[in-house]
């Protein structure tokens, strides 16, 4: 073997042992991310019910799921189906017994810590006491504020009574008052009393 053909050989055997160096210098370590933890609930639960009870012992709302999964670091439950239930005083509504007053369904949902409730996608919300005008109000997205009972949302709304439909764009509700105001008003339909779609 020449002297030259030993330099090429030595070149190429450097130039392999540098392109492979550089091949297995460029695969990205694996990182285990310490944030993926928090994506694994503490618990998953089927069919749970929460009651909240005032300081009278009268049920003041309920929450219910077909399922819940608890992040305790973040501080979160997500809910599947959920529903919530208020139950108003007397006080509040001017009946003799407490009941059902509105029931809130959706087919997600995540509570928060903060006693903060959030209700997505086919948010129905059912006037269940048979006071008042509005039998209905339908819409895709809904906070409620747990500990005030205002739910609001800057959503479309649809709103249902015996002899009207009302569209709009947001809307806030203070259960207690009785109160509730449409942001943006798009359109209002009243049917006679024999008529009703």
């Amino acid at each position: 073997m020449n002297k030259r053909s030993l330099i090429l050989l030595v070149l190429f055997a450097c130039v392999s042992a540098g392109v492979l160096w550089y091949s297995f210098d460029r695969e990205e370590p694996m990182v285990v991310d310490s944030s993926d933890s928090q994506l694994i609930p503490d618990f998953t639960a089927f069919g749970l019910s929460t009651r909240v009870f005032e300081s009278d012992g009268r049920l003041a709302h309920q929450i219910q799921a077909d399922r819940m999964a608890h992040f305790s670091t973040i501080r979160l439950t997500e809910l599947e189906q959920p529903v919530y239930t208020t139950f108003l005083s007397e006080q509040s509504v001017n009946i003799q017994e407490t009941g059902a007053v509105w029931e809130i369904s959706a087919r997600h949902g995540r509570f928060f810590e903060d006693e903060r409730l959030e209700l997505i996608n086919d948010v129905s919300i059912v006037n269940r006491s048979g006071i008042g005008y509005i039998e209905e109000i339908k819409t895709d997205y809904l906070e409620i504020d747990l500990q005030t009972g205002i739910m609001q949302t800057d959503a479309a709304v649809t709103l249902r009574g015996p002899q009207f439909n009302v569209e709009g764009v947001g809307m806030r509700v203070n259960l207690e008052a009785q109160q509730l105001e449409i942001i943006n008003h798009v359109e209002t339909i009243y049917y006679p009393r024999h008529i009703r779609p």
